[in-house]
């Protein structure tokens, strides 16, 4: 599993390089990639996990945060405004967004990322409030690959597309608006005392 030592933090130029894609069946060194980056965002959703390794909690981490330029990322998150409380854990490899909506919107609380150590407050980045997207994942039940299409809303494609961004070296720094000048809505609201951070 990748530990803080391995992430990659902003100023580096693999941030901000184009990932190549991954070739398939996976090599043995991609799949050491896939499954630590998988491992990753499981592992650090458990508290107990997070204070024994020393990491950073995170719902998303791409290759290319671990100094790997290959076109694949991890997440995991649950999609808290729908009443099913759908969880999305996927090991995403090559893939590609279909269609945006043309609706936008912003975490209030703003984005965070495990490669950016600096404080972005007040600052907010403007997404695609819904997606279509086809992308190979592993599954690592069976440790096969296979091929799907899903229509992403809310907060797993905020954070799909934070994820995505890294694949052509984009981070969400470089996307980031001043709250007194941004246009869209938040995804939600949240109260001014309650303090957020989510990292991607």
């Amino acid at each position: 599993m990748y530990l803080s030592k391995d992430i990659v933090k902003e100023g580096n130029q693999i941030l901000k390089n184009i990932s190549t894609r991954v070739n398939l069946p996976l090599s043995s060194d991609d799949l050491e990639c896939a499954k630590g980056l998988y491992e990753y965002v499981i592992v650090s959703a458990i508290d107990e996990l997070v204070k024994k390794y020393g990491i950073r909690p995170g719902v998303g981490i791409a290759a290319p945060q671990v100094g790997i330029n290959k076109r694949m990322f991890a997440i995991n998150c649950t999609d808290f405004l729908d009443e099913k409380q759908t969880k999305y854990a996927y090991l995403f490899i090559n893939p590609t967004i279909l269609s945006k909506s043309k609706e936008m919107v912003y975490l209030p609380g703003g984005e965070g990322c495990l490669s950016v150590d600096r404080p972005t407050d007040n600052l907010v980045t403007p997404r695609h409030f819904q997606i279509v997207i086809k992308s190979a994942i592993y599954d690592f039940q069976t440790n096969k690959i296979k091929n799907i299409k899903m229509t992403l809303t809310g907060y797993p494609a905020i954070v799909f597309q934070h994820e995505y961004d890294h694949l052509d070296g984009i981070l969400y720094t470089d996307k980031m608006y001043s709250l007194k000048d941004i246009t869209c809505d938040p995804l939600y609201t949240i109260d001014e005392d309650e303090d957020e951070e989510i990292d991607e």
